[in-house]
């Protein structure tokens, strides 16, 4: 066997190697792309289930003020709202019945229908969105502050304070 011979069969041996843990390698990125989707899949579709729940709860409050406005003799305000309710919980029901992929191709195909309509409603979701987000950050560092304040605030008994004894 000649030093050539040696080298050679190194070679190959080292090529192996490094196709093995090639497809390690890809194989471990597969599968963690896999855990990934199933992740995604699985968050939205809580989601899916939060979205549902709460636009169910605020279909129920439209129904109600449909409901008072009929008492008040409004019939025509208590139509449009009654409307508006019956909309919503179709909304509502669309989304608790249909899994995320069917809507994910639900939306696909009306972009496709209607792209200034829903370019329009992006854009009209996006800004829903960050106001909610706003709205949420503000309402949580009122939260944090407010036991600060209320302490600060209270009347103190006792020799610092002679007025209240």
């Amino acid at each position: 066997m000649s030093v050539k011979d040696n080298i050679d069969r190194e070679t190959k041996a080292a090529k192996e190697k490094i196709d093995e843990a090639a497809e390690t390698v890809r194989d471990s990125a597969e599968h963690a792309g896999a855990d990934v989707k199933n992740a995604a899949h699985a968050y939205a579709e809580e989601g899916k289930k939060y979205a549902a729940s709460h636009i169910s709860t605020f279909a129920s409050a439209v129904r109600r003020a449909s409901d008072e406005l009929s008492e008040r003799d409004q019939g025509i305000a208590a139509r449009v709202v009654t409307e508006a309710a019956d909309g919503l919980e179709q909304v509502a029901n669309s989304i608790s019945n249909k899994s995320v992929d069917e809507m994910v191709v639900s939306v696909e195909r009306f972009a496709r229908r209607n792209p200034s309509a829903f370019v329009i409603g992006t854009v009209l979701a996006g800004v829903a969105l960050g106001r909610f987000a706003k709205s949420s950050s503000d309402r949580a560092a009122s939260e944090r502050e407010e036991p600060e304040d209320t302490m600060r605030n209270r009347p103190t008994v006792g020799p610092s304070n002679p007025t209240s004894l």
